[in-house]
């Protein structure tokens, strides 16, 4: 009889097997489109990133998790549990910027040209690469305070079995783990209300655009959406996604930090949906038409 722990073991290497491969084909239809088309187009590039990041997510993550479910010894040192540890915020925050600019690009593209978007419209291509690049910087200085401060919890040695990363390594009574806990969280919050933001506004250029052509598509009988309009309603549905299975972990955490006591169901619940986006996305992001080469759409 499988034991709770090995359960989740299993279900962990599913989400990750899975998102794995999600992200992988993703990688390499964008990858394709990327370099086989004559312009090249911006949105592919934030695709590309994305897919990596959460890639990234899903090894750094599920990998240590699974070990450690499973009573794999563990074979790194306090260095090496430090440098998984840092590799997992990195790449956690480099998802959720990938994923942000994602969407504030598709709102900047979809904006009327009379709009007060109009200048940005034009150089927002210009400044895709820039961002990504800036992205990372801030993600690597922000996240070095982790690994120059991270120490394993006070019972680390007890257990001869798994690495205490991510939230197995949050102690509680450490006030250094705390503030980065809170800065983290709050940094979290800021780039999903940038992202609300912008989809909000999606969705009332969607509105007006609909409320515009309402005359046309009613004396027409077809009712094909254009590219455009199913590339946004895609991104927003990605951008929900996003929200609906990373706001319960700040939640957690706060929670966890305010009352000095880690819950077991918690932090599983918490790891659990954290890797649902990233399983979930590559497969919402291939169901855009134009990401998909034509010679495999007609296969």
């Amino acid at each position: 009889m499988l034991t709770l722990d090995e359960i989740l073991g299993i279900v962990y290497l599913q989400l990750t097997g899975i998102g794995c491969l999600g992200n992988l084909t993703l990688l390499i239809l964008n990858s394709f489109n990327f370099l086989t088309a004559h312009k090249v187009k911006p949105k592919n590039v934030i695709i590309i990133h994305l897919a990596f990041s959460n890639a990234m997510v899903l090894l750094f993550r599920g990998i240590p998790t699974i070990t450690r479910l499973w009573k794999v010894k563990c074979v790194l040192d306090k260095s090496g549990i430090k440098i998984i540890t840092y590799m997992q915020t990195i790449s956690r925050g480099l998802s959720l910027y990938s994923t942000c600019l994602l969407s504030v690009f598709q709102a900047i593209t979809i904006s009327p040209n009379n709009s007060m978007w109009a200048q940005l419209k034009i150089k927002a291509t210009k400044f895709i690469i820039p961002c990504i690049v800036l992205c990372w910087i801030i993600n690597l200085l922000l996240d070095i305070l982790i690994f120059l401060h991270h120490d394993g919890p006070k019972n680390s040695t007890v257990s001869k079995y798994g690495c205490n990363t991510g939230y197995r390594a949050l102690d509680m009574y450490n006030n250094n783990h705390i503030k980065f806990k809170i800065i983290a969280c709050v940094h979290d919050i800021f780039f999903a209300g940038l992202m609300i933001s912008s989809s909000f506004h999606m969705v009332l250029m969607l509105y007006r655009h609909k409320r515009n052509v309402n005359h046309i598509h009613s004396n027409s009988t077809s009712t094909k959406v254009s590219p455009e309009t199913r590339a946004t309603q895609t991104i927003l549905l990605l951008v929900a996604t996003f929200v609906l299975f990373n706001i319960f972990s700040p939640i957690f955490i706060l929670y966890m930090s305010y009352f000095k006591f880690t819950n077991t169901w918690m932090i599983h619940t918490s790891a659990l949906l954290s890797l649902r986006y990233p399983t979930v996305s590559p497969f919402i992001l291939i169901s855009i038409s134009n990401q998909i080469p034509s010679f495999c759409a007609h296969r």
